[in-house]
């Protein structure tokens, strides 16, 4: 059972057979209070995460951009690659799949 203390704003839990954990039951307030912590915690990263953001790429940005692009044509022909690869293993299948059904006839 859970039970908020209205002198001391405190939360008050003890554990109960065969209930939830007293952590999870906890009051509404107690709950409330540490969502908003959390998301303040959440929302400071955000911030710190755009002002880098900003800074990179002010500072290495254009390095990047051409990075960019030789990632994006590199994976493109890796990607290439495993589609003509997947292309033969199923061809492979195939054609042995034919030759197992061709010898019945």
């Amino acid at each position: 059972m859970s039970e908020c203390d209205k002198n001391t704003q405190t939360c008050q839990t003890q554990e109960t057979e065969n209930k939830a954990p007293a952590s999870q039951t906890c009051c509404p307030v107690e709950k409330a209070a540490q969502k908003w912590s959390e998301s303040f915690c959440k929302a400071m990263t955000e911030v710190q995460v755009e002002i880098l953001k900003t800074r990179i790429k002010k500072s290495w940005g254009a390095d990047m951009e051409k990075v960019g692009d030789a990632v994006i044509e590199s994976m493109g022909a890796q990607w290439q690659a495993m589609l003509t690869q997947a292309k033969a293993h199923g061809d492979l299948r195939e054609n042995i799949k034919n030759v197992f059904l061709s010898r019945g006839k």
